[in-house]
């Protein structure tokens, strides 16, 4: 099909109000930012505001709302092709609270920072102490999320039971990531939700974004390694049961683990498990944790909806660098110069 014309749009809703076309004819700039695990979704608008529009009644306003915590704004991409008849394809960036205002010039420049789950936000600022006592880590993220307002989905297999855990002067969300990356999951604040969820499982979809390096679409690319803590050639999870002295450990290895290297390093952690299965399961799940930023990529293309955080990657032509990858954050960006999205991916690890 040959595309004639295409547009995009950012729809805006402050508290359930479709302030779309009052904003857009201000609108300098919108990006949209999706993370996959670690970090919140965010949305940043920025406006000019010669008239003082915004600088007098709106920006007060969202002040006042942004002290009580009571500002909900939604935003959609929309990007609309046609020609004879129209297409819309869009992407649902989700529910975000206002998180900041600035006002800066000249000229006059109004930003609105909005995140999934804003900095200061009870779930992130409140210190708290708990003893959790025979608490699953699903019935732990349920519990917090409900207090803290949010919805809750727990998509992992593996769902570690605690007879007890201690949450000393921590904010819920650090525990939770905490007891999260112990387990070898991952947490995600996303659109009013909690999700935790097995990295694992999102590595063995199709992929959704082919870089080739025959492909002139993409505007640029970087490629990068890492080494630090990116390169452990083992795991040992140990536990030592307090009541029968009985000892419980399993060793994992890379695939290309060389027993004769003098370079190996090896990680251990000490947690509390039941059998040398689930010490095993840990095991993989920790050296895979600890070694998957050791390859990293961006490409910036023409703007795509469909380009979201956790799809999978595959990069073509670029050496060394060739393989699966999952895309840890998506970028959207609107402005004068276009639609343009940018995609960062970390190398999928394999075979443990």
């Amino acid at each position: 099909m040959s595309v004639l014309s295409r547009r995009t749009k950012l729809l805006v809703w402050f508290d359930g109000v479709d302030i779309s076309n009052d904003m857009q004819k201000y609108m300098l700039s919108a990006t949209y930012t999706d993370n996959e695990d670690g970090e919140s979704d965010d949305l940043q608008i920025v406006l000019q505001d010669r008239e003082k529009i915004w600088m007098k009644s709106w920006l007060n306003e969202m002040v006042n709302a942004a002290s009580g915590e009571n500002l909900k704004i939604r935003a959609k991409i929309t990007y609309n092709y046609w020609n004879g008849f129209d297409l819309e394809e869009f992407l649902d960036c989700g529910e975000f609270e206002l998180d900041s205002v600035s006002l800066s010039g000249p000229p006059n420049t109004v930003t609105i920072k909005a995140s999934s789950l804003p900095f200061s936000s009870q779930i992130r600022q409140t210190k708290k102490s708990k003893a959790w006592e025979n608490y699953s880590l699903s019935s732990i993220g349920a519990e917090i999320a409900g207090c803290n307002g949010m919805g809750f989905f727990f998509d992992a297999q593996n769902d570690p039971f605690y007879d007890r855990v201690e949450q000393s002067k921590t904010s819920d969300i650090s525990f939770l990531q905490r007891l999260c990356k112990n387990a070898g999951l991952n947490i995600k604040a996303t659109n009013g939700k909690l999700v935790i969820y097995d990295q694992s499982d999102y590595e063995s979809r199709p992929v959704v974004i082919k870089a080739d390096y025959r492909d002139t679409s993409f505007l640029n690319w970087k490629l990068s390694t890492q080494q630090a803590d990116t390169q452990y050639a083992s795991c040992r999870v140990s536990y030592v049961n307090p009541a029968s002295g009985e000892c419980i450990e399993y060793t994992a290895y890379t695939d290309d683990y060389d027993e004769e290297s003098s370079t190996n390093q090896q990680l251990e952690v000490n947690a509390r498990v039941t059998s040398v299965a689930e010490a095993k399961l840990l095991a993989e799940k920790n050296l895979r944790l600890h070694n998957k930023f050791s390859k990293t990529v961006q490409f910036t293309h023409n703007g795509h909806v469909w380009y979201v955080a956790g799809v999978g990657m595959e990069v073509i032509g670029y050496g060394m660098w060739d393989g699966k990858y999952i895309c840890t954050q998506a970028k959207h960006s609107i402005s004068d110069a276009g639609y343009k999205t940018t995609v960062t991916g970390r190398r999928i690890v394999e075979g443990y």
